[in-house]
């Protein structure tokens, strides 16, 4: 049987539980250097077959709020101005694309860079975690899932009451996903 752990950036996204399914949660911080640290360590010590990622991010498209995405690529917010391909990992077939980075998306903001812009209209959602756990992952071998659930389209005001509804949206998946 694979050992399976689940990791969320802060127990905001879901209500401060250690375990779901009978799966153990673990935080990993808000951002992609806590993130990647945070992550390292956690497969340092719980030596896991398969990583699965959730929590809230930013909606660029039309999704509902609360609606669970499976992120089929992911895309790192690094501007390298021409000396290199905007980096990119493959995670499913699925089509949503994630835009991670380390800026909080504001859609009320216009002083964004233009790569920054450029991958904001070319991506589906937004998120600050989910390119450095799947590098860390990748770095490694381990099998990583990322499910993303929309809690806001550039403003935060509804963040919180979101996320609740996407968290219960996600346990209803994960238990469909890994057939408990």
């Amino acid at each position: 049987m694979s050992k399976i752990i689940l990791v969320s950036a802060t127990p905001l996204e879901h209500g401060g539980l250690e375990e779901l399914h009978g799966l153990p949660i673990f935080h990993i911080g808000i951002g992609k250097i806590n993130a990647a640290s945070n992550l390292t360590e956690i497969l340092w010590n719980e030596e896991p077959d398969v990583v699965i990622n959730f929590g809230s991010c930013g909606n660029l498209k039309d999704f509902k709020a609360g609606e669970v995405l499976e992120v089929g690529s992911v895309v790192n917010d690094m501007d390298t101005a021409g000396l290199s391909e905007i980096p990119i990992i493959k995670l499913s077939d699925e089509g949503v694309r994630c835009f991670t980075t380390d800026t909080i998306y504001d859609s009320s903001h216009k002083n964004y860079t233009s790569m920054y812009n450029k991958n904001i209209k070319e991506c589906d959602i937004v998120d600050m975690e989910s390119y450095a756990l799947a590098h860390v992952c990748k770095e490694r071998k381990i099998p990583f899932h990322s499910y993303k659930w929309a809690s806001d389209d550039g403003s935060p005001s509804d963040w919180l009451e979101n996320c609740k509804i996407g968290f219960d949206n996600f346990k209803e998946l994960l238990l469909n996903k890994i057939n408990i």
